[in-house]
């Protein structure tokens, strides 16, 4: 019981010791503070007003009118009421509206063709044609997406009033228009805005580049002056770089349990993204968000030389994490290999836990398995961190013993 006791006061020393030496190290660093401070922050509030229009409105759109009637100039009219596109320009000459969109005065160009008015009233199909530019799918979508709209309205529209015309009543014709009727609900990004979908996701990546970049900095500035194992002298005893990574990864916790709050309390807020989950919930779940990327940052950082290496190497790691996330392609969509790796990665249920629980109101228990996930990863990079951080101490101590 005496031994059990002696180990625990060793254990707690060491923890409280690491604790204060990694904090004074991370003050004293203005390259780490900056990292923290204007990543963390800075960085995110930028992101989130960037996109704080949540959609794109107003996309200006070039109009080829080759028929001149009142029919077509309605049907303009219409186009242009609607809030994703914006006529700039209505022309007779389709090479015209083509210089304007090279020119990038357009990204879109819509044709109205001659005898628009004539085969409708004689009640032949005639064909709107619509250009827009594939390579910005936002734009795309929104163009075709408003055209399409209209064309649906102007159809209906045109039906109902010969319908009328023959002596059936409006809301009969409407009916005979429309047998079906399609009720759309859009589910918890209801205004189907960029930022909502993006910040959170990025603000749960963006905790994983942070910590990566600030520990190997940070590591990297140890390796350079031969200071692991006199900074943490414990580690050269059994068992002594546990309470070492513990109070690492409590630290680390500890300034993120401050930094979550300002972005999900208050930036959110003021650019209306929803947090339909409690502030403790979050807090639970990203304990083990932290722990794993701590002790994975520690465990990659043990092969940095130099502090520069850490921000190359993150920089050119910051890709591959932000395509394998889910951010910018469906993981469901890789293929089994790629969704192997994207698992090994905490930012994978990171984010996707971390979304769950702020935009599509889950219960905690809905999110456990991507939190038993992290429990698991933090598992595994402990005992490669332990290694590593172990390994350098004793090299460092058998330098200096020659």
């Amino acid at each position: 019981m005496k031994k059990l006791f002696k180990l625990y006061y060793k254990a707690k020393i060491s923890f409280w010791n690491t604790f204060s030496t990694e904090w004074k190290s991370i003050k004293s660093d203005k390259a780490v503070i900056s990292t923290f401070l204007s990543v963390a922050i800075i960085i995110l509030v930028v992101y989130t007003y960037i996109y704080s229009n949540q959609v794109v409105k107003e996309i200006p759109i070039a109009i080829v009118n080759q028929d001149a009637t009142k029919m077509s100039r309605d049907y303009i009219a219409m186009l242009d009421a609607t809030e994703g596109t914006k006529t700039v320009t209505t022309y007779t000459d389709l090479q015209d509206a083509k210089k304007a969109y090279y020119s990038k005065k357009v990204e879109g160009i819509v044709i109205i063709p001659k005898n628009f008015e004539k085969n409708i009233r004689s009640g032949k199909q005639t064909v709107i044609t619509t250009f827009s530019d594939a390579s910005n799918m936002v734009f795309y979508k929104r163009v075709l997406g408003d055209v399409s709209t209209i064309n649906g309205y102007f159809s209906a529209g045109i039906f109902i009033k010969k319908e009328m015309a023959k002596g059936v009543s409006v809301a009969k014709a409407q009916q005979n228009y429309t047998p079906i009727q399609a009720i759309s609900t859009s589910l918890f990004n209801t205004s189907s805005g960029y930022a909502t979908y993006m910040i959170p996701m990025l603000t749960a990546l963006i905790v994983q580049l942070v910590l990566l970049m600030g520990i190997g900095i940070l590591s990297g500035s140890r390796r350079e002056s031969i200071t692991t194992h006199t900074n943490f002298p414990r580690l050269l005893h059994k068992g002594g770089s546990i309470p070492i990574l513990l109070a690492k990864a409590c630290l680390y916790t500890a300034i993120f349990m401050v930094i979550i709050p300002i972005q999900v309390g208050i930036v959110y807020t003021l650019f209306a993204i929803p947090v339909r989950s409690s502030l403790f919930s979050i807090y639970v779940f990203i304990i083990p968000y932290v722990f794993s990327v701590v002790f994975l940052g520690i465990t990659i950082s043990s092969f940095f030389k130099r502090r520069e290496d850490s921000i190359v190497f993150l920089v050119l790691l910051s890709i591959p994490s932000l395509m394998l996330s889910g951010l910018s392609f469906p993981i469901e969509g890789f293929s089994e290999f790629y969704q192997l790796i994207s698992k090994i990665i905490p930012s994978t249920p990171g984010i996707n836990g971390f979304v769950r629980l702020t935009q599509m109101e889950a219960s905690f228990l809905e999110v456990l398995n991507e939190w038993n996930h992290l429990w698991l990863l933090t598992g595994v990079y402990f005992v490669f961190a332990a290694i590593s951080l172990k390994r350098r101490a004793y090299k460092e101590f058998q330098y200096f013993k020659k």
